[in-house]
């Protein structure tokens, strides 16, 4: 028989509890150099599909402060999961049990990209504030609907077990239609070890709601614990299917599915490992942080560029969207939503936002200078050319600005402009070899 302790699946952790499972996320600082290179060749491998390596990648750099050891993080518990998933569907349960552990030890909550991202931001020492303000909110609900479940809980800390079980009875008595009650019912059985209750519960939970994935979870482990482990397969490849990179519920899957390999069971038709599309609530919870602080974004734009941008730039772009939908008049939302379009080879979505960056504030330089370079990658000389001399007339008398200013002249066929703006740049910095080699080139 294999099964695992229910006793604390029974009580609901309180909010500090997360604080502590988010915590181990905490990318502090912008990426180093060393930690950039090898996330790269990590990623590399990752979207290569050679997921040992990139296993092995990872490793070296997830104790790392900075971002890249972070997300390090993120894709190393990815890819124990992937290879755990693939394990167990070939039969080779001790690897899946190995690397599913470890998926489930590094991403805890099985989060999509948004919310591990939330967790990263808030993890910065802004998550402290948060946690108080769940806290505030628990505290002070009215709600009669929640409080047969909150009295339980509180006896149940107590170690009034009986009392709790049976208040929550007579809410189910009060309210028969109410899943999360018959839910609480069931893990509350299965913590005074009264299984088949538990399970006549859980079946009642799900009959309410069928996609209520920690009932067919919870359900699982109470038929593993009957000794009913083929239909604990069952339950449990329903909440792999509601919950497809949930790490705990694939090890839960592994080890019941090794334990009836004698029944004849069809390992192949596990469902391989899935990808989610971000959590609507996890990308507002990141949206709100980000509004009050736009320039975290800038250690994600430091990253250096790898095949998966795609996924973790459309995550930001998602997240500015939200943000920008509450936050219009913000410049800065504006104007980092526009880059990160610009990492997603977005260009008209790009210059959109530039410009409405500018419309907000209409001597941001930063902005101006971006849009520049927007336009000159689109072919649009003339309006490049305008928007850098505006960013020179208002403070970016920069060597780079000058720079380009000379390339877009001298594609332009103004080689008199092009020459100052070249002479300018090398003014500003005596050592810039690329204005020095384009004015070589001009005197030819």
């Amino acid at each position: 028989m294999w099964r695992t302790d229910s006793r604390r699946s029974a009580v609901v952790a309180p909010p500090r509890s997360m604080e502590r499972r988010m915590s181990a996320f905490r990318p502090s600082t912008r990426p180093t150099h060393e930690t950039n290179a090898q996330y790269q060749l990590g990623m590399s491998a990752y979207e290569a599909g050679r997921l040992e390596e990139a296993i092995a990648i990872f490793a070296r750099i997830v104790e790392r402060g900075d971002l890249a050891g972070s997300l390090a993080r993120f894709y190393l518990a990815r890819a124990h999961y992937r290879v755990g998933i693939d394990a167990l569907r070939a039969r080779r349960f001790d690897a899946a049990v190995t690397h599913l552990s470890a998926a489930a030890r590094l991403n805890p909550d099985g989060r999509d990209l948004g919310r591990y991202l939330a967790a990263a931001y808030v993890g910065q020492g802004r998550f402290d504030l948060a946690a108080r303000q769940l806290e505030l909110q628990v505290n002070q609900s009215t709600s009669d609907r929640d409080a047969p479940i909150r009295l339980a809980l509180v006896y149940w800390k107590q170690g009034r077990l009986e009392q709790a079980i049976e208040s929550l009875l007579a809410a189910a008595q009060r309210e028969p239609d109410r899943a999360d009650l018959h839910f609480q019912i069931g893990l509350m059985y299965a913590g005074v070890d009264d299984y088949a209750r538990a399970a006549r519960s859980l079946r009642k939970c799900i009959e309410l709601d069928p996609r209520h994935g920690p009932a067919h979870q919870h359900l699982g482990l109470t038929y593993g614990a009957l000794g009913r482990n083929a239909d604990a397969v069952g339950a449990l490849r329903t909440a792999h299917l509601l919950r497809p990179r949930d790490a705990y519920v694939a090890l839960q899957l592994a080890y019941a599915t090794a334990a009836a390999t004698g029944e004849g069971l069809d390992t192949a038709s596990i469902p391989a490992a899935a990808s989610a599309p971000p959590d609507p609530e996890h990308i507002a919870e990141l949206g709100r942080t980000i509004a009050g602080d736009p320039d975290f974004v800038e250690a994600f734009l430091a990253l250096p560029q790898t095949g998966m941008d795609g996924e973790l730039f459309a995550t930001l772009a998602a997240t500015l969207e939200w943000a920008l939908e509450r936050h219009p008049e913000y410049a800065d939302l504006h104007f980092h939503c526009s880059r990160v379009y610009e990492r997603l080879g977005r260009d008209e979505q790009a210059i959109r936002a530039a410009v409405r960056a500018l419309e907000a504030n209409p001597r941001y330089v930063q902005a101006l200078i971006h849009l520049g370079r927007l336009y000159a990658r689109t072919e649009r000389t003339g309006d490049a050319i305008a928007r850098l001399q505006q960013a020179i007339e208002r403070g970016g008398d920069y060597p780079d600005v000058h720079f380009m200013l000379g390339q877009l002249y001298r594609r332009d066929g103004d080689r008199l402009r092009a020459r100052r703006a070249f002479e300018r740049a090398v003014e500003l910095n005596a050592h810039y070899v690329e204005a020095r080699a384009a004015l070589a080139e001009l005197a030819a």
